[in-house]
């Protein structure tokens, strides 16, 4: 594994990029999508007409700048979904989000990019002893994923069966998969999740999701220590994750660092 310098602000942008494409990249890649990579851009299209299943992921054009954009609006546009346009922290050109507004997209969210080297982590909080922590690994632990996923997104009945299929090629609890996920359990129902991607040099925290009825727990801490843990114990030097404002005081109680802001744009007002 080559070494990560801490200290060198463009590898940690470097790396909340990298992993940010590569894992949503996967979204691409399931029955009935389509991943484009064309050097300078990077986006994919899923069946699933509601955000966040179509989306530009890379953008660094410098030449035909206009033509580019223009072509990538009217694919979605034709096929009529909804649609999120990332602008990273290295996108080009550097006026991108004038333009993206001037088109008629909206910005919806700033993520705040968040990285933290894994040594000297926290303990788990105690947790009421009727919840479960599990890592999802069997059928039944990964149908429950599933609805949880249509759940949090509000993706409507008849694309249920189409997310499944999409997020069965992360190959959760496979021998050697990249993607990792555990599920806080209470009375036999999720009550919370939390994804850990390995992509590129880092370990990325992804899917963190906590159901109304069983926030004020603890519960997005520990399973985010929990996932950070193992990946220190898979040989993992640096965490990254894309906070929302809302949970970048817990991050930074577990010891995340922002790096650089990560600005979301769409089509229709939403949250990623």
């Amino acid at each position: 594994m080559n070494e990560i310098d801490f200290s060198d602000k463009t590898a940690l942008i470097n790396e909340l990029e990298s992993n940010l494409w590569e894992y949503w990249s996967n979204f691409g890649r399931g029955p009935g999508c389509a991943l484009h990579d064309e050097g300078d851009t990077l986006w994919f299209e899923t069946p699933i007409p509601i955000l966040p299943y179509n989306g530009i992921l890379r953008f660094q054009a410098e030449k035909n700048i206009d033509q580019k954009i223009d072509k990538l609006i009217n694919q979605f546009n034709d096929r009529q979904v909804a649609y999120f346009w990332l602008v990273h922290p290295t996108s080009l050109p550097l006026d991108l989000p004038n333009r993206l507004i001037k088109l008629s997209l909206q910005e919806i969210e700033i993520l705040p990019g968040m990285t933290r080297k894994l040594e000297n982590l926290p303990e788990c909080p105690q947790l009421p002893d009727d919840i479960e922590i599990r890592k999802a690994i069997d059928e039944n632990d990964l149908s429950a994923l599933y609805d949880f996923s249509a759940w949090r997104w509000n993706v409507p009945t008849e694309y249920k069966r189409t997310l499944a299929t999409i997020l069965s090629t992360l190959e959760f609890g496979k021998p050697n998969s990249k993607a990792h996920l555990w599920q806080a359990w209470r009375k036999g129902q999720p009550i919370a999740k939390a994804g850990m991607y390995l992509g590129s040099k880092s370990a990325g925290i992804y899917a963190v999701s906590t159901k109304p009825e069983a926030r004020g727990l603890g519960l997005a801490r520990y399973l985010t220590l929990t996932a950070l843990k193992e990946a220190q114990t898979l040989g993992k030097t640096l965490a990254v994750l894309h906070s929302t404002p809302m949970a970048q005081s817990l991050y930074r109680s577990i010891g995340f660092e922002t790096i650089a802001d990560f600005r979301l744009f769409a089509s229709v007002v939403g949250h990623i």
